[in-house]
């Protein structure tokens, strides 16, 4: 997809692509899980290959929603998200905002007032398409940049 037609347009469409990528984060550190559907298409892919094991793939928002709803809120364990670099490059079929999140996770939600956890960097890579007028993710790459980079304990 080619950048929206004029400066103005163009900014304006990076702006709303990261306040739906800012969103996501703010829900995700708020636990508050069941508002992650307001951050991409319906039928978006959604690929997490930052933990062990697996890819985690999730086909369409529901299903991540969903996935990420099953603890419930007071068991939750807690998640701090610090953006680093970012950019969007409009030169494939949609607008692709690449990103390094460094992610600080406590295993539990009561007992925050202590080190992380764990400690993870990874790179995010996010198209967006636009959706009954906003711009969402429709796709989500998120892989790991380097190791654990903090002492504790990682996931099991």
């Amino acid at each position: 997809m080619t950048a929206p037609d004029g400066l103005l347009a163009t900014i304006e469409a990076e702006r709303a692509i990261y306040r739906t990528f800012h969103h996501f984060f703010r829900v995700a550190d708020t636990n508050e899980h069941e508002r992650f559907v307001e951050c991409f298409t319906p039928d978006a892919l959604i690929e997490y290959r930052i933990m062990p094991g697996p890819v985690q793939r999730f086909d369409g928002r529901d299903a991540f929603t969903a996935h990420m709803c099953r603890v419930p809120k007071a068991r939750r364990s807690l998640v701090a998200h610090v953006i680093g670099q970012s950019s969007i490059e409009w030169t494939g079929a949609r607008p692709l905002l690449t990103a390094y999140a460094t992610v600080w996770h406590w295993s539990s939600a009561t007992d925050h007032h202590r080190p992380a956890d764990w400690t993870v960097i990874g790179l995010v890579r996010d198209e967006f398409e636009q959706y009954e007028g906003e711009w969402l993710i429709a796709h989500r790459d998120v892989r790991p940049v380097a190791g654990r980079v903090a002492a504790g304990r990682g996931p099991v």
